[in-house]
């Protein structure tokens, strides 16, 4: 079951033949790794993602830049409400038709 290739190493062929102590330092080694990362992983985000510097991607006159922000956020929303009522339109009528084609965003062929 065992091959001896080297006088400090042995190579076992069959899973079953490993000692189930190394078996257990294996799986132990990975999952110390594992939760190191994962400690590490969220020690590194928790400094990325707090509130300190969060405020400072925030702009310093908030009332100024909320209003345009306000404005622009219901220019895309009319933007949006239009292009429901054409789908709406399209898909009221004819699907197979060329304009309603058109409107749902694919390509309008001549089919015969």
């Amino acid at each position: 079951m065992t091959e001896q290739m080297h006088s400090s190493f042995t190579v076992y062929t069959a899973e079953a033949a490993i000692p189930g102590y190394q078996r257990a330092w294996v799986w132990g080694t990975v999952t110390l790794a594992v939760l190191l990362c994962g400690a590490l992983a969220g020690w590194l985000f928790s400094g990325v993602l707090s509130p300190r510097s969060i405020s400072s991607i925030q702009p310093a006159s908030g009332m100024a830049d909320g209003a345009v922000l306000l404005a622009e956020q219901e220019a895309v929303n009319a933007q949006l409400r239009e292009r429901i009522s054409q789908l709406e339109q399209a898909l009221g009528g004819d699907v197979c038709a060329s304009t309603a084609l058109k409107a749902l965003g694919g390509k309008a062929e001549n089919r015969q």
